[in-house]
């Protein structure tokens, strides 16, 4: 596995510019989904930690300009912000969780929760409808938990997906909603890595270029979006992912077994 410093040379910074353009692409069609597509991606060349320092700013960046789109925000950010108040108590847990755990149990989270997202309909079939009898209790516990997600290992989507799609959000409201989750998520992480003194200062300046090459990369998503069918795409991404997760799970398996074989 290669470490971070191995990112900082010019074959593996091409890779991570595609990494971050592709997923950049992604986000600018659907919404969402830079941080579920670039942290296994550079976490399977990598480790958590890595992953989430050489995505941090693009991925705040992102994130803001999302939250900016689409206007109509009394729908969306003003009704549902207390759950971003939630994420950001989840991330700070999180991220000193990030901090402190060995990254191969991390690793094995994140494969994990891309599982569940390519479940999530799965999921939808379940009955919900206490979510709406018990607003402020679902709300912190979904929120919560997509935080300290976001502190781990910086996937937020699965459970606030499940908890927004049973509150029959508004597509519009619900990409806004789970963009500030993920900017306030984001945010608070680069803080708590700051204040704790975690942040690898050469890796992060190094990947501060890299946020220039997510916004051209998101707005260019966004004006191809119309001529996307999201149904095919969605199926494409989906297989993606289920590669992502095989190939995280088996390295967790190999480090395991590597370890305790002679």
């Amino acid at each position: 596995m290669l470490g971070p410093d191995s990112l900082l040379h010019f074959p593996m910074v091409l890779v991570v510019v595609a990494v971050i353009v592709l997923a950049a692409l992604a986000h600018g069609t659907m919404g969402f989904g830079f941080p579920i597509i670039s942290t296994p991606i550079v976490a399977m060349m990598t480790d958590i930690k890595t992953a989430i320092l050489v995505t941090l700013f693009p991925n705040i960046v992102v994130n803001l300009v999302s939250v900016l789109r689409g206007g109509n925000w009394r729908q969306s950010i003003g009704k549902y912000w207390p759950v971003a108040l939630y994420v950001l108590i989840g991330t700070i847990i999180g991220t000193r969780a990030l901090i402190v755990f060995h990254p191969e149990p991390l690793k094995l989270l994140l494969a994990i929760m891309l599982l569940v997202y390519l479940r999530q309909a799965s999921f939808r079939e379940l009955d919900w409808s206490w979510l709406k009898r018990y607003k402020r209790g679902s709300a912190l516990l979904f929120g919560s938990v997509a935080g300290f997600l976001a502190g781990t290992v910086n996937v937020t989507v699965p459970p606030l997906i499940i908890y927004f799609m049973a509150l029959g959000l508004e597509p519009i409201a619900m990409t806004q909603t789970l963009n500030l989750c993920f900017l306030v998520g984001k945010v608070t992480q680069a803080l708590t890595l700051g204040i704790s003194g975690s942040i690898g200062g050469s890796t992060l300046i190094a990947s501060a270029p890299l946020t220039l090459v997510a916004v051209v990369a998101l707005f260019l998503g966004m004006r191809i979006q119309r001529g996307v069918q999201p149904q095919a795409y969605r199926k494409l991404l989906n297989r993606v992912l289920s590669v992502m997760a095989l190939i995280l799970v088996l390295q967790v398996g190999w480090y395991y077994l590597s370890s305790i074989l002679p």
